[in-house]
């Protein structure tokens, strides 16, 4: 995909963690797991592990236009240089119309631990001939927004609580 146009979006992430247990070696241990991590930040029965720190995830399905399409990623997360790396490997759009199929959504995130933190940042791009014309670029830029919040949810609910019972085990 790297001949077709790209838009990107890309955020800061910032967990702050109180607990008197949250140690930056605690933390960096957690992210360490992968596996883990990951699957709290992700919808479990969503997601299929097909090797150690490879996943496939089957989103939510969109509307979009007059279908419903369910986009398919492929994720290989590792831990290295003492962050969690999460990339995207592959994305399928399943029910998009033919012809639309060159329409391709990527992931690139890092997670590192802090002293009383987790920070990093997300960035999801979106590659397609279609975000050339203002429209295509608006509705591409709301779609990319719309992935960034989802992911920061996914960071402050389902990273937090899975970290709160890790700390506490």
């Amino acid at each position: 995909m790297a001949h077709q146009p790209a838009l990107l979006r890309r955020r800061d992430l910032n967990l702050p963690i109180t607990t008197a247990e949250a140690t930056q070696e605690r933390l960096q241990t957690y992210l360490a797991l992968v596996d883990r991590p990951l699957t709290a930040l992700l919808a479990r029965e969503r997601l299929t592990a097909v090797a150690p720190g490879a996943f496939t995830y089957h989103s939510n399905p969109y509307q979009v236009l007059q279908w419903e399409v369910v986009p398919t990623i492929t994720l290989r997360a590792g831990w290295k240089g003492e962050q969690l790396e999460v990339r995207s490997t592959s994305c399928r759009l399943v029910g998009l119309r033919q012809g639309m199929d060159s329409l391709g959504i990527t992931l690139e995130a890092v997670l590192r631990a802090g002293e009383r933190d987790l920070g990093g940042w997300a960035e999801v791009g979106l590659h397609s001939r279609l975000i050339t014309t203002p429209i295509g670029r608006r509705l591409g830029t709301l779609a990319l927004e719309g992935m960034l919040d989802r992911i920061e949810r996914r960071v402050s609910r389902g990273l937090r609580n899975d970290l709160g019972r890790w700390l506490g085990e």
